[in-house]
């Protein structure tokens, strides 16, 4: 079975490589499943560059690749929402870099037919993540009007579909070249945050403040737009500056979250909400794909997911 793992930590020429794996036994509470393809996520570099090895250790080689979707092959005794032919979207802990994963079968959900492959496998993680913010994290207490800050992104163009598919007033910013991109995702206020003054033009007007900017790059201008006493929601680090009253929120996944139940509202939502995903190119299923993804993740990427995606599917 081929694999494309990482045989130390360092640049993705020099350390990423394929392997032939023996494949794993199926218990009765995991699936087996052909993957047809995987999403390179920034956390798959940061994991590569050894960034969080303080952390997480790894036995190498090691298998990347949180999300993926494929076919079941095999289905556990246990399992009862899947059968052997289904077409589903995974989200594994590792592993998804290859022709095959065994994992638990609450980690997979049927994939709709209206949802491509590429983009079931670009879906997952940024979801995962839309769905749980919303739903678990703020729930009733999000508001009415939302700012959300790098609504370009994947998790920012979901978060701007599904709350205004709640019918939320929606304020989206980001870069003046992605703005009319973000403007297709429904949004009611746009501000280029590269030419305008984002927290003075929405000073106190929002109940909750998303950050989903890599490295919370926004915090000075979402703390403007936040109204006193509401909702400051970051993806990576909390502004120092916490004096304006307010619930300041990290989101961060939860074993308390359910990725079949997450995995599944992706899937009846798709349609009815317009959670299209972004695609910013599809990789052939090669070892030196991996590499070029990743290289081009390291290297300031145009808005959208890069897919690995074989050929006979």
């Amino acid at each position: 079975m081929k694999r494309f793992a990482m045989k130390d930590y360092g640049p993705a020429r020099e350390v990423l490589t394929e392997i032939d794996a023996l494949s794993r036994e199926v218990d009765e509470t995991h699936v087996r499943v052909k993957i047809v393809a995987f999403g390179v996520n920034p956390y798959d570099i940061s994991l590569r560059q050894g960034k969080m090895s303080s952390f997480r250790s790894l036995k190498f080689p090691y298998v990347l690749g949180n999300d993926g979707t494929g076919i079941v092959t095999e289905v556990g005794t246990q399992v009862n929402h899947l059968a052997v032919g289904d077409r589903v979207i995974v989200h594994a802990v590792g592993g998804t870099y290859g022709e095959e994963l065994v994992i638990p079968g609450k980690k997979a959900a049927k994939k709709s037919p209206a949802i491509s492959w590429a983009e079931a496998a670009g879906a997952v993680t940024p979801w995962l993540t839309t769905y749980n913010l919303v739903t678990h994290l703020l729930g009733d207490k999000i508001g009415e009007t939302i700012l959300v800050q790098g609504a370009s992104g994947a998790v920012g163009s979901l978060l701007v579909r599904l709350l205004k598919y709640q019918r939320k007033t929606v304020f989206a910013t980001a870069s003046k070249k992605n703005e009319e991109m973000v403007r297709t995702f429904g949004a009611d206020e746009f501000a280029a945050y590269d030419q305008e003054d984002v927290g003075e033009l929405f000073k106190n007007q929002a109940d909750t403040v998303i950050d989903a900017t890599k490295g919370s790059r926004t915090a000075e201008s979402g703390l403007k737009a936040m109204k006193p006493a509401g909702n400051y929601v970051v993806l990576n680090d909390l502004p120092q500056d916490q004096s304006k009253p307010g619930n300041y929120l990290h989101f961060t996944p939860s074993k308390d979250y359910s990725d079949l139940e997450a995995l599944e509202a992706f899937n009846h939502l798709y349609e009815e909400a317009d959670l299209q995903i972004t695609i910013a190119k599809k990789y052939p299923f090669t070892l030196e794909s991996v590499i070029e993804a990743h290289e081009a993740l390291e290297d300031h990427p145009t808005a959208g997911k890069f897919i690995v995606e074989r050929e006979e599917a």
